[in-house]
C-alpha cells in the first residue's frame, strides 16, 4: 500500500485546486514563512478525520475555508482528497466491533474525501460515495492511520512528549501500540459488572418478596382434599395398566436388542470377511502375456545364438574329423553324386529347433505369437535352401596335412560358450513355465474371489434389509415407549414417586383387556378433574409461583457466575494490557536507542516504566473477589503505570531532561517519536518543521534518520533545512500568488541537480 497523492481545494490558503503526488520515498514541502506550508500538514489532519479545530488552528469550520483575497472571492466550501494505492488490498472493514481483520476492500485505488461547508458541517466520501466518519476511521485504522496522531508530527508538538507527565506519556505509547482497545474493553466490562451487580440486587429483592407467598400457597395445597375414592381407584387402574405395559415394553426391548445385536454382529463378520478378500482387480491372461512374450523372445534369441554357435562347432568338428580321416588314409573315396553335407551336431540342432517352434505354435495364445514362431521356422528352411548340393568325386592323391591345434583350441572355447547358452536356455524355460503357472493360479484365484465377493455382498445387503425392518419396529417401539413415559410422568405428578416405585416393584397381571383398562383410566381422570374444584387453581398458582422462584434462583446463580466471569475478564484484560505494554516498551527502547545514537553520535537513551499512586475509583480491583485478584494483577493496588525518559548524552554527564538544551530536547523528542512510529509503522509520516531547531551537524544526522525511516514509511517533510531538502526525491514549493492564495511548484530533486550542473 502506498500514498499516491493529496488534492486540496478551497482549504485555508489554497483557493484553487492544488495537488501533491508522492512518488518518492521522501517528499519535501518548502517555502517562505506564511506561504501556507503548514496548511498542507493541516490538510492531512483534516482529511483523516481530525475533529479538533484547535489542532487545525481554527475556531469553527468556516475558518478552514478560503476567506478570499485581493483578486479572489470568498469560498463557501472546501474539500481535501487523499488517494492510496490499494493494489495489495490491505484496506479492510472489520467484520464485527473490536475485531481485527475483516472484509478487504477490492478497489485498486482508495480515495478519501472530506468536504466542509461554511456552517461547519462535514461530509465524507470513499471513491465518490458518501460514508460515515466511523467507517472512514475504521478503514484508516486497518492500515495504522488515524488511530493515533503519531503519524503527523507538527512544529512544537515534537517536544510535547518530553513535556508531558509520565501518565500522558504512557497514554501516548499505548495509543501508538494499539492498546486503546483494551482500555475500552476494560471500561465496557466494568460498566457491565456494575449493571450486573445491580441486577443481582434486584433479583435477590424479588426472591425475598416472593418467599412468604410461596410458603402460603404450599400450605394451602397440602390442605386441599382430593377425591379419595376416585383417586384410589385411578391409582389402582394405573398401577395395573402401567405394570402390564412395562412388562410388554421390556420384552419388546429385549427382543429388539437381541435382534439388532445378532444382525449387526453377523453384518460385522461378513464385512470383516469381505475386507479380508484380495483386492478386486480383474485378472486376465493379458496381465502375464507381456512377460511371457518377453521371455519367449529372449528364449528365441538364445536359441538363435545357440544354433549359430553349434553350426560353428559343427564346422570345426567336421574340419577336425576330415583331418583325422586324411591322416588315416591319404585317399578319400565316396560315392559320386550330389548331396548336402552336415556337421555331426548340426543336423540334430536343426531338427531340435524345428520341433521347438512347432511346439511353441501349438501352445501360443495369440495370432501374433503364432506368426512369430512360423517366421522363425521359415528362416531355418530358407537357410537349408541356400546350401547347394555338392558333387563328390573320387580323389586319390597324397596331400600335406595342415596343423589343426588352433582349430581344436577354438572348438574348446566355442563349446564353453555353448554350455553357458544352454544353461541360460534352461533358466528361460523355467521362467516361462513359472509365468504360465502364475497366470493360471491368478485366474483361478480371481474367479474364487469374485464368487465370494458376490456372495458376501448379497448377504450384507440382506442384513441391511433386516436392520431396516428392525429400525421400523424400533421406531414404533419408541413411540409406544414415549407414550408410556408420558403416562409415568403424569402418574408421578398425581401420586408421587412412591407410586412409581410400586409400578416397578409389582408383577403384571395376565388376561386383562388393555383397551378397556385404558378407557376406564381416561374416565377416572376426567372425574378426578371435575371433583378437584377450586383446588386446581390453588395448585396451578402454587406451581407457577414455585417455577417463578426456581427461575429467580437460577437467574441469581447465573448472575453470580456472570459477575465472576466479568471480574476474571477484567483481570485478564489488564494482564494482557500490561504484558503487551511492557513488550511494546521493550521494542520502542531498541529503536529509541538506535535513533538516539544516530542523532547524537553515541550515548544511550531508554524508557522505564514507573508506578505512581492513583485515585481509587468505583471500578477499582478492591471491589472484586480477592481470590481472583490475588496473583493476577501486575500493578500494585492503588498504583498506575507511567513512562519516564532517561538519556545519557555522549561526552556529557547530563541525564535529566530538564538540563537539556533546546536543540538537545528537540533531538531526543525526534528520536523518541521516530522510535514510537516504527512499532506499528504507518504507510506515511508527516514531519512539519521538526528540524527547525537543529544545527548543521545535527541536520545531517536528522537527514540520515529520515532516510532510514523512508525504508518503512513514505515521508512528507515540511522544512526550511537544506540538508533535509537534499534527502528528498521531490520538492514542492509553496508560494503566495497575486490573489492571496497558496500555489504549488514541484521539481524532482535529481532533475534539479542536473539543471544546476
Amino acid at each position: 500500500m502506498r500514498l499516491k497523492g493529496i488534492e486540496i481545494v478551497g482549504f485555508k490558503s489554497f483557493a484553487k485546486k492544488s495537488a501533491l503526488s508522492f512518488d518518492a520515498p521522501v517528499t519535501a514541502v518548502v517555502g517562505p514563512n506564511g506561504s501556507g506550508k503548514s496548511n498542507v500538514v493541516e490538510a492531512f489532519r483534516f482529511v483523516l478525520g481530525e475533529q479538533s479545530m484547535k489542532s487545525m488552528r481554527g475556531k469553527s469550520g468556516a475558518d478552514l475555508i478560503f476567506r478570499g483575497g485581493s483578486n479572489a472571492p470568498k469560498l463557501s466550501r472546501a474539500h481535501v482528497s487523499i488517494t492510496f494505492d490499494n493494489s495489495d488490498k490491505v484496506f479492510s472493514l472489520p467484520i464485527s466491533e473490536n475485531e481485527k481483520g475483516g472484509a478487504p476492500m477490492l478497489f485498486d485505488t482508495i480515495s478519501f474525501t472530506r468536504e466542509i461547508f461554511a456552517d461547519g458541517t462535514s461530509k465524507y466520501l470513499l471513491n465518490g460515495t458518501e460514508i460515515r466518519l466511523k467507517q472512514m476511521i475504521e478503514l484508516l485504522s486497518s492500515v495504522n492511520i488515524g488511530a493515533s496522531g503519531h503519524h503527523i508530527i507538527s512544529q512544537g508538538e515534537a517536544d510535547g512528549i518530553l513535556r508531558a507527565n509520565t501518565k500522558d506519556r504512557r497514554e501516548i505509547l499505548e495509543d501508538a501500540l494499539g492498546l486503546k482497545i483494551y482500555h475500552y474493553r476494560i471500561k465496557e466490562s466494568e460498566s457491565k459488572l456494575a449493571k450486573t451487580q445491580e441486577t443481582l440486587k434486584e433479583v435477590q429483592s424479588l426472591r425475598r418478596e416472593l418467599a412468604p407467598h410461596l410458603n402460603f400457597l404450599k400450605k394451602q395445597v397440602e390442605k386441599i382434599e382430593k377425591g379419595k375414592v376416585i383417586r384410589d381407584e385411578l391409582q389402582g387402574a394405573l398401577l395395573r395398566f402401567l405394570s402390564i405395559e412395562k412388562a410388554h415394553l421390556a420384552k419388546e426391548d429385549q427382543r429388539l436388542r437381541e435382534a439388532f445385536s445378532f444382525i449387526e454382529n453377523k453384518k460385522a463378520d461378513l464385512e470383516k470377511e469381505f475386507a479380508n478378500l484380495p483386492s478386486q482387480n480383474q485378472v486376465s491372461e493379458n496381465n502375464f502375456d507381456i512377460e511371457i512374450q518377453k521371455t519367449k523372445t529372449f528364449l528365441s534369441e538364445n536359441l538363435e545364438k545357440r544354433r549359430e554357435l553349434e553350426q560353428k562347432i559343427g564346422r570345426l568338428e567336421g574340419k577336425i574329423e576330415a583331418h583325422r580321416s586324411l591322416s588315416k588314409n591319404q585317399s578319400v573315396s565316396s560315392n559320386s553324386g550330389a548331396h548336402i553335407s552336415f556337421a555331426p551336431t548340426e543336423y540334430k540342432q536343426i531338427l531340435s529347433d524345428i520341433e521347438y517352434f512347432i511346439a511353441s505354435v501349438r501352445t501360443a495364445t495369440s495370432i501374433e505369437a503364432i506368426k512369430a514362431d512360423l517366421e522363425k521356422v521359415s528362416l531355418i528352411i530358407e537357410k537349408l535352401k541356400d546350401r547347394n548340393p555338392q558333387e563328390v568325386v573320387n580323389v586319390e592323391k597324397s596331400v600335406d596335412l595342415p596343423d589343426i591345434r588352433e582349430t581344436v583350441l577354438e572348438l574348446e572355447a566355442l563349446q564353453k560358450d555353448l554350455l553357458v547358452i544352454v544353461s541360460k536356455e534352461q533358466d528361460l524355460q523355467k521362467s516361462l513355465q513359472a509365468l504360465e503357472n502364475q497366470r493360471n493360479d491368478a485366474l483361478r484365484n480371481s474367479a474364487t474371489s469374485t464368487e465370494a465377493r458376490y456372495r458376501l455382498t448379497s448377504e450384507i445387503k440382506q442384513c441391511e434389509s433386516e436392520l431396516q425392518i428392525l429400525a421400523v419396529s424400533k421406531s414404533a417401539f419408541a413411540e409406544r415407549k414415549e407414550r408410556f413415559d408420558e403416562e409415568i410422568k403424569e402418574a408421578g405428578f398425581l401420586f408421587g414417586p412412591t407410586f412409581l416405585h410400586s409400578i416397578h416393584a409389582s408383577d403384571a397381571e395376565e388376561g386383562l383387556d388393555m383397551h378397556d383398562l385404558k378407557r376406564s383410566i381416561d374416565r377416572l381422570k376426567i372425574r378426578l378433574e371435575e371433583h378437584s374444584g377450586i383446588g386446581n387453581d390453588v395448585v396451578s398458582e402454587y406451581e407457577s409461583t414455585k417455577d417463578r422462584d426456581a427461575f429467580l434462583t437460577k437467574e441469581m446463580i447465573d448472575i453470580e457466575a456472570s459477575i465472576k466471569n466479568l471480574e476474571t475478564l477484567i483481570i485478564d484484560l489488564k494482564k494482557v494490557l500490561d504484558e503487551r505494554f511492557t513488550k511494546g516498551v521493550e521494542v520502542i527502547n531498541e529503536r529509541f536507542g538506535d535513533f538516539f545514537k544516530t542523532m547524537f553520535g553515541g550515548g544511550s537513551a531508554f524508557l522505564s516504566i514507573t508506578m505512581e499512586k492513583k485515585r481509587k475509583s468505583k471500578s477499582s480491583l478492591e471491589d472484586f473477589d480477592p481470590e481472583l485478584v490475588e496473583g493476577e494483577n501486575t500493578e500494585p493496588e492503588g498504583f498506575e503505570r507511567g513512562i519516564e525518559v532517561h538519556v545519557n548524552l555522549p561526552s556529557k554527564k547530563v541525564k535529566e531532561l530538564g538540563m537539556l538544551s533546546g536543540g538537545e530536547r528537540s533531538l531526543v523528542s525526534i528520536a523518541l517519536l521516530f522510535a514510537i512510529s516504527q512499532v506499528n509503522p504507518p504507510p506515511f509520516l508527516v514531519l512539519d518543521e521538526t528540524d527547525a531547531a537543529l544545527d548543521e551537524a545535527n541536520s545531517r544526522r536528522y537527514g540520515d534518520m529520515v532516510e532510514r525511516l523512508s525504508e518503512y514509511s513514505q515521508l512528507i517533510v515540511v522544512t526550511h533545512n537544506r540538508e533535509t531538502m537534499s534527502r528528498a526525491g521531490v520538492l514542492f514549493g509553496v508560494t503566495l500568488g497575486s490573489d492571496g492564495g497558496s500555489k504549488l511548484l514541484s521539481i524532482k530533486f535529481d532533475e534539479a541537480v542536473k539543471v544546476a550542473k
